[in-house]
């Protein structure tokens, strides 16, 4: 009754799911007559609609498992590499309205209308379309190493080469289960050895039936299919079934896993303190207070307001406002779920998986039974798909909109769905071909967000101050285009570079000591008399990369650079900073602050010496920003209008009239908006601590 490592039933769940999507996606074809219905949906959604499209949307990319596998890896910290967005709650209440005010269809509009430009508007198009490519890698990794964890091949099944492998792991896990302090030169050196190899991707816990190539390939035509049929209808519609299976994902495995634990008991015995931290704080630790403000702050220069294909469907103001912070809020109760399951793992599984992103698999392959595991697979594939397939629809209108029609004007409405749709199977394969070239999940995701830097200062900037400008803006991208693409993946591919000992530098490797719970082990070794007893260990941090994000030696003894090169933090060392005895997160948290700085400081420079943009283009922009949304489209036209002809109306509606700062005087509905976000913030940060408090114990 089992097919490669998955019962027949399981098969039989995913089939149906895999089906109904399909089936979806032909009944929403029907209503696709031009782009604005196959990329907005005819801006037709209301509420609710929207709520679970955004809340399909901020799920994208698998992160339950993402999370989980953070958690797994730095304790409960590591809920913050997919929960960072918890702070941008409150200017969601903005940014939505923002989108939805600016009434464009392309994400590329804004660079065609108030930037004037349609080189800007076909170079962010096609950024947009790389990026769209590289960041969907992350949803099929997780998607991809998941399954895996499901599919395991039995110990009997196994080669010379997959047992060595596995025994491998499994010395290594032994020890690592040792105090580093103990151990003699050899041990070391073996410890060290076996280390680089699981560096390298040699060792596994387990071998999988699933080969992932094969997946990205299938899972890639998977979501082509739908999204391609369907746009943005077949979207929307998923997400319902998308926000249902999610709350089966994030409280299933919770009461299984606590049972398989022994308890809250068993939870706090087994949970290092150390892990049970909402921010880490040893030499270790990756999500320290100072990396996660830092990552926060980045991630919200990525998320400008600048999706306004997804952004522009909802009917009306209060549609998108209460849609989007629905969805989101929605989003961030899941969360904690996610939370609680990631330090059971750790508790069930600490050391025990060679690859963390693996994870949620392995946790789903031992706790559920037959059924179960197909309802789990399809609902993470549910949460992954969706975020492929929102990145890769607007990336399309972008270039749809913003190169093609550009390009070939007078281009029919049915002729540019079918570019668009073309578009999306393009972008796919080039995230298949991503998946098949990195490894590390989180480097993806880290190394996505500082593309999306690239373009969102140009947005937030339009939105705020009337003074910036087409030649700040193009002046700004391309340098940051320059520093954070080309030679961040150009520099590892010349030899010269990459094996230059300027450039291989390395922190210094430090033994660390630190106050920790003897376990029932260090009993039984003569380290403590008693368990939960407060003892002394000490632990190796191995020496960091500091301008490339991983380095490994040659055959020939040589150090070489690999992943991407830091661009940014080269040029912080050039300007005086020494991060030879730095953390990783220090070294990451500097990357963060400049990628989000830099280019506001360019634009505001720049544009402060070159010439504004024409005075008829600034005033339709700020009246559509100042006219809140109707249903009714000549309504809506009509409004507008009246405020491009009256421009003192604008004026009177700001905060600072007759000045370059464009911000509107707050009415009562953004105010209590606004403080109900901060409050829900601070509820949530609130049940976290409680959350760590209950794993300390």
């Amino acid at each position: 009754m089992y097919f490669l490592g998955l019962h027949l039933v399981d098969w039989l769940i995913l089939a149906i799911y895999f089906v109904a999507i399909i089936w979806i996606a032909l009944r929403a074809r029907k209503r696709i007559q031009n782009t604005e219905d196959f990329y907005q949906g005819n801006r037709s959604f209301g509420k609710i609609l929207t709520a679970f499209l955004n809340f399909g949307n901020m799920t994208d990319a698998g992160q339950v498992a993402f999370a989980s596998r953070e958690i797994y890896r730095q304790g409960i910290s590591g809920i913050w590499i997919s929960n960072v967005v918890l702070f941008h709650t409150p200017f969601q209440w903005f940014i939505s309205a923002w989108q939805r005010r600016a009434r464009y269809i392309g994400p590329g509009d804004m660079f065609l209308h108030r930037y004037e430009s349609k080189f800007l508007a076909g170079l962010y198009a096609l950024v947009l379309v790389i990026a769209a490519s590289y960041g969907n890698t992350t949803g099929f990794l997780l998607t991809g190493k998941t399954l895996q964890a499901m599919m395991v091949k039995p110990e009997v099944e196994y080669s010379v080469e997959e047992r060595a492998s596995v025994e491998g792991f499994l010395r290594l896990k032994e020890l690592r289960a040792l105090d580093y302090g103990t151990l003699n030169q050899a041990q070391q050196e073996e410890l060290e050895a076996l280390t680089i190899q699981d560096q390298e991707g040699n060792l596994h816990a387990f071998i999988s039936y699933l080969d992932l190539t094969t997946f990205y390939i299938l899972y890639a035509i998977l979501i082509a299919a739908y999204t391609i049929l369907g746009g943005l209808f077949a979207i929307a519609l998923v997400d319902v079934i998308q926000g249902i299976l999610i709350i089966f994902l994030s409280l299933i495995l919770i009461p299984l896993g606590l049972s398989a634990i022994g308890g809250l008991v068993g939870l706090q015995n087994r949970v290092p303190d150390a892990m049970t931290e909402l921010f880490g704080s040893g030499a270790g630790s990756e999500y320290t207070w100072y990396f996660v403000a830092g990552l926060a702050l980045l991630n919200l220069v990525v998320n400008a307001p600048k999706s306004f294909t997804l952004g522009g469907s909802p009917k009306d103001d209060r549609s998108a406002r209460l849609g989007f912070v629905g969805g989101a809020l929605s989003k961030r109760f899941m969360m904690l779920g996610w939370a609680f399951t990631g330090l059971i793992a750790v508790g069930l599984y600490a050391g025990s998986v060679s690859d963390p992103t693996n994870i949620w698999g392995v946790m789903t392959r031992d706790l559920l039974g037959v059924g179960a595991i197909g309802l789990m697979i399809a609902a993470i594939f549910s949460a992954n798909m969706d975020g492929a397939a929102t990145s890769s629809l607007d990336a399309s209108a972008a270039f749809t909109k913003n190169i093609w029609e550009p390009v070939k004007p007078g281009t029919s409405e049915r002729t540019q769905v079918g570019i668009g749709r073309l578009i999306i199977g393009l972008i796919l394969l080039g995230s298949v071909l991503f998946s098949t070239v990195f490894d590390n999940v989180v480097d993806v995701f880290k190394y996505a967000l500082s593309v999306g830097a690239i373009v969102g200062p140009a947005f937030w900037m339009a939105f705020f101050w009337r003074r910036v400008n087409t030649k700040a803006v193009a002046i700004q991208m391309l340098i940051s285009l320059v520093m954070t693409v080309v030679a961040a993946n150009l520099i590892p591919a010349i030899s010269a570079l990459n094996t230059s000992s300027a450039l291989t530098q390395q922190t210094a490797e430090r033994v660390v000591e630190f106050q920790a719970k003897a376990s029932e082990k260090d009993v039984s070794e003569g380290l403590a008399t008693t368990a939960g007893e407060m003892i002394t260990k000490s632990e190796r941090i191995p020496p960091q990369p500091i301008f490339f994000t991983s380095v490994s030696v040659d055959e020939s003894g040589v150090v070489v650079g690999g992943g991407t090169f830091r661009t940014n933090v080269w040029l912080l060392d050039k300007l005086g900073f020494d991060f030879s005895s730095w953390n990783k997160a220090g070294i990451e948290t500097a990357g963060f602050l400049f990628d989000a700085i830099f280019p506001f400081v360019l634009l505001i420079l720049i544009s402060i010496f070159t010439k504004p943009n024409s005075d008829r283009v600034l005033r339709e922009f700020y009246a559509r920003v100042n006219t809140p949304a109707v249903a009714d489209p000549e309504e809506d036209a009509r409004l507008v209008q009246e405020k491009i002809d009256n421009p003192e109306l604008v004026e009177q509606n700001k905060m600072f009239p007759h000045t370059n700062i464009e911000f509107w005087k707050p009415t009562r509905f953004d105010i209590l908006g606004f403080a109900a976000c901060v409050a829900f913030v601070a509820l949530i940060i609130g049940l976290y601590m409680i959350l760590s408090s209950i794993a300390r114990g």
